[in-house]
């Protein structure tokens, strides 16, 4: 029987994969740096997984083996140009990272009618929906990108792998590069709300992904952090194509 605990949500990013069975995704998300230790790890076998992959192509395989091996339900979903009351602004939604898609369907949940969504990871994605309508968005580097960056191009800047958890002036090398990448962070977020202040309407801003915390300071001003959008959406995905979950309810 199909039950919110047997079904797994799996968001595959470019540095971790995050898991959680639908009953618990508001709660706890899990990580893993494999899919193999992320099998081990399971307490149970699924009835269903739904993935989210904008990792290694490999990844999907392996999640198609085990799930004929496990006679398990695997549903990838891919972005799409029209889905619960979302429309997508790319001509080729092939080209928009499911994750992307999935946040801002996730996001679509808790946000007022005109909102962006921010999701802080490798790269930092930011979409703006109007009504229902993709408008477009922003694709900037991460935080460890940025300061990769600095270091492959120029001779003498030094970095640290500290995440900045106060935003001030640095006063050393390393120091200066982590509040400046951090400086861009919120560059991002002021941007959007000056964009979102032009459509002259009450708008959300949803801060998702492993770096959300790096602003923080937005939650403030009456933004929404959440642990992870791409499982939102999944989440929603899920539940509304397995209508067993809402009859066993």
């Amino acid at each position: 029987m199909v039950t919110d605990e047997s079904v797994l949500l799996v968001d595959a990013g470019n540095t971790l994969l995050k898991y959680v069975s639908l009953a618990q995704y508001k709660q706890h998300i899990y990580s893993s740096d494999s899919v193999t230790l992320l099998f081990r790890q399971l307490p149970t076998t699924p009835t269903h997984i739904f993935l989210c992959n904008v990792g290694k192509p490999e990844i999907e395989q392996q999640f198609f083996t085990y799930c004929d091996e496990n006679k398990i339900k695997l549903h990838l979903i891919e972005t799409e140009k029209f889905r619960f009351g979302l429309q997508n602004s790319y001509l080729n939604v092939n080209k928009m990272g499911s994750d992307r898609w999935l946040a801002m369907v996730g996001a679509q949940t808790i946000a007022k009618k005109t909102f962006a969504v921010i999701d802080i990871g490798t790269a930092v994605t930011c979409d703006f929906v109007e009504n229902g309508q993709h408008l477009g968005g922003w694709i900037v580097p991460g935080f460890s990108l940025m300061q990769e960056s600095l270091v492959k191009n120029t001779s003498k800047v030094t970095v640290h792998d500290q995440i900045p958890t106060t935003f001030r002036v640095g006063q050393d090398t390393e120091e200066c590069v982590a509040m400046g990448c951090q400086a861009a962070l919120r560059g991002v977020y002021l941007s959007a709300v000056d964009y979102l202040v032009s459509k002259q309407a009450p708008f959300s801003i949803i801060i998702g992904g492993g770096g959300k915390n790096m602003l923080a300071f937005a939650e403030s001003n009456g933004s929404i952090l959440v642990a992870n959008l791409v499982v939102h959406g999944l989440a929603r995905y899920a539940e509304s194509l397995l209508p067993a979950l809402v009859s066993n309810r």
